[in-house]
């Protein structure tokens, strides 16, 4: 009750500060919390400096009394049903129970009202009257009786359930009260010769007046009225640095202390896509494909450097949080692309203990497959020294051509889902080890022409559809020039 007046009061435009300290003493000296007092009375300051004060505390006020009125009500009834067995539904139904439901809706009269006090007294009164009555009825058996001692027992419960429930509310809401300061760090795991920025943050204007006094490595580095933010470097990996603020304002004194120990998180990735034999290379990553990204942390404790296998990894992709490839020593992360997605990007929050360590992000990009045609020797295979051009003049009666596919999905091709599709001229055509990527093409008859040599891939594993490529090469056969598909050959 005196809760609900004191959040009416703090909606108020008169009264200020001091209105609310009185208000907040009040309640606090109630439930022996000295520092309560201060809160509250910071909170009245708070709501009295916005114009829309008057109305928040109402609202507020309202909404509490009502559910924590309500709410006690329902655990009374609950209680009383117990102690009144059979008895309870002949005063449950009675227009008093509806009465002090509907009073307890109303503004004012749910805190100037004690309905349920009043109610609790008029059942219990009820109950030991049904007590007597049943006792005065002769009895042709010795039945067992409900001793008057044992409801009165049960009714001192029912009152110290009650309170307790009150009571917790009104604690649970001061628990949901914000913080008179709150800190925000720039970044909030920083890395080696790192600028920082600590930023104190408080709930109205005291801290504007407040003098606040920073310390670094326990070296007063900047003091004065005002002065709420504080910026440094980081020293090199491993070396902490402890910064500490003193805030001693009218509200009274605060401090807060951190500790910077810089780490350094890497992370490379490798994607699962067709490349060569001893391609020396990286395998570019082709939407759909599977990839893998390896975190590779710096991190030190002590003057020590700190295992992986004992750092908690807290994987992210796209901002979402993966929460079932996170964890203790999990510092390799295994996915499948999104085919429809530019890049994957992928963060992860590395933890030591309970402490955030270092946290880093990486993009990996999306290339397009494609697919390059190299010339093949019956002796020595295919030579991957250099693809053939083009545009070639075909000297002798055949060549054969190895078209090699570069950043396909692995999946894809060790399920057959990569097959080959050649033209010539722009019909198709084949050959016996055209679906292995190896096409030989044969000149017959004489005289001077040129033909098309077409060749293309298109994955056929549902979400690796946008995974296609095709490559074409022009022959001019019967025509002497110094590009020869003879130079590939060494001759």
């Amino acid at each position: 009750m005196a809760f609900a007046a004191w959040l009416v009061a703090l909606g108020g435009t008169i009264g200020g500060a001091a209105a609310g300290c009185a208000a907040g003493q009040y309640v606090a000296g109630k439930i022996g919390c000295a520092v309560g007092a201060a809160a509250l009375g910071f909170l009245g300051t708070f709501l009295n400096a916005t114009p829309a004060g008057p109305i928040v505390g109402a609202v507020i006020a309202y909404v509490v009394s009502v559910c924590l009125a309500l709410g006690g009500g329902v655990l009374m009834l609950t209680l009383i049903a117990y102690s009144a067995r059979g008895n309870f539904w002949k005063i449950f139904w009675s227009w008093r129970t509806l009465a002090v439901f509907v009073a307890e809706l109303f503004p004012f009269l749910n805190f100037g009202v004690p309905g349920w006090a009043a109610y609790a007294w008029y059942c219990t009164a009820k109950i030991k009257e049904a007590e007597e009555q049943e006792e005065e009825k002769p009895q042709t058996e010795q039945t067992p009786s409900v001793a008057f001692d044992g409801i009165r027992a049960a009714r001192s419960v029912a009152v110290i359930l009650v309170f307790v429930f009150f009571t917790a509310g009104a604690t649970a809401y001061a628990q949901t009260l914000p913080p008179p300061i709150q800190y925000v760090v720039t970044p909030e795991a920083p890395g080696p010769n790192q600028q920082v920025t600590i930023e104190a943050q408080g709930v109205g204007s005291f801290l504007g007046s407040a003098e606040l006094t920073w310390t670094r490595d326990g070296k007063v580095v900047l003091d004065g009225i005002g002065e709420r933010t504080y910026t440094f470097t980081t020293g090199p990996l491993g070396q902490k640095t402890t910064v500490r603020v003193s805030i001693d304002s009218s509200q009274g004194a605060f401090a807060q202390t951190f500790v910077f120990n810089p780490s350094l998180i890497n992370l490379v990735w490798e994607a699962d896509t067709t490349v060569p034999p001893l391609y020396k290379s990286k395998a570019l990553y082709s939407a759909g494909s599977d990839y893998k990204v390896v975190a590779l942390p710096s991190v030190y404790s002590g003057g020590a450097r700190v295992s992986p296998s004992a750092l908690s990894f807290q994987w992210s992709r796209a901002g979402d949080a993966l929460p079932d490839k996170s964890g203790l020593g999990r510092y390799t992360l295994a996915l499948t692309g999104d085919q429809l997605q530019a890049s994957e990007d992928i963060g992860v929050d590395v933890y030591y203990g309970n402490t955030l360590a270092g946290r880093r992000g990486i993009s990996v990009p999306v290339s397009a497959p494609r697919i390059v045609l190299y010339p093949r020797d019956a002796l020595r295979g295919a030579l991957y020294d250099a693809a053939i051009p083009a545009a070639i003049s075909l000297i002798g009666k055949e060549i054969t051509v190895q078209a090699e596919p570069y950043y396909f999905s692995n999946k894809a091709k060790t399920t057959g889902a990569l097959p080959y599709s050649w033209t010539l001229n722009g019909a198709d055509t084949s050959g016996p080890d055209s679906s292995r990527g190896i096409l030989t093409l044969r000149q017959t008859g004489t005289g001077v022409g040129a033909a098309t040599v077409g060749v293309s891939i298109q994955n056929s594993i549902a979400d690796q559809f946008v995974q296609n490529a095709s490559a074409s090469l022009q022959l001019v056969f019967g025509a002497q020039t110094g590009n020869s598909l003879l130079n590939f050959f060494g001759l």
